[in-house]
């Protein structure tokens, strides 16, 4: 008979520790839904400005990277413009990332109703898409300059000519930005 009244208080003590997992779990589950939804879940304005000033030095670093690129070019000393291109590429692709991050926190920020102007926002989106495609296309130039032998004078117009729409669409994305 003990063994009976052992097996029937385990029974009973088994759904109690049930009923007490599952109950922690509904606890953990609503903590999570709460952390989930708060405003420290939120897109944050202020990242994609931080990112915008990253841009922004990144861009100084390739056009510095392009300035010995074009100075060794002219000079006939491909070698050197070689490796000028290939740090030159490097920093257009992290540049092309950080435009990725940018259009990810605009992105976040219209999910999150952050924002004054929704057509601004919009536009800011769409410039700053036009402006990762633009460098895109600048990292493939790059990188059809490292192939050529010699580098093309027409390739290399082709990227000057990417360059300076970049800018534009870079300046269409601050102004949006700073509408929106």
């Amino acid at each position: 008979m003990q063994s009976s009244i052992a097996t029937s208080a385990a029974v009973r003590v088994v759904p109690r520790r049930r009923v007490g997992v599952l109950a922690a779990a509904a606890r953990t589950l609503a903590l999570t839904m709460v952390l989930l939804f708060s405003a420290g879940a939120q897109a944050d304005p202020a990242k994609a400005e931080q990112i915008m000033q990253v841009v922004g030095n990144q861009r100084s670093v390739l056009d510095t990277h392009m300035f010995y690129v074009n100075l060794h070019l002219d000079s006939g000393n491909v070698t050197e413009a070689q490796y000028s291109l290939l740090l030159a590429h490097s920093e257009a692709v992290s540049l092309g990332y950080q435009l990725a991050q940018l259009g990810n926190e605009l992105r976040d920020s219209r999910a999150q109703g952050q924002y004054n102007d929704l057509q601004a926002l919009e536009r800011a989106i769409q410039h700053g898409d036009v402006a990762r495609n633009r460098m895109r296309m600048i990292q493939s130039y790059l990188m059809t300059l490292q192939m050529e032998r010699p580098p093309s004078a027409i390739t290399r117009m082709l990227l000057d000519s990417q360059f300076q729409s970049f800018n534009l669409s870079m300046q269409q994305l601050r102004q949006a930005m700073d509408q929106a």
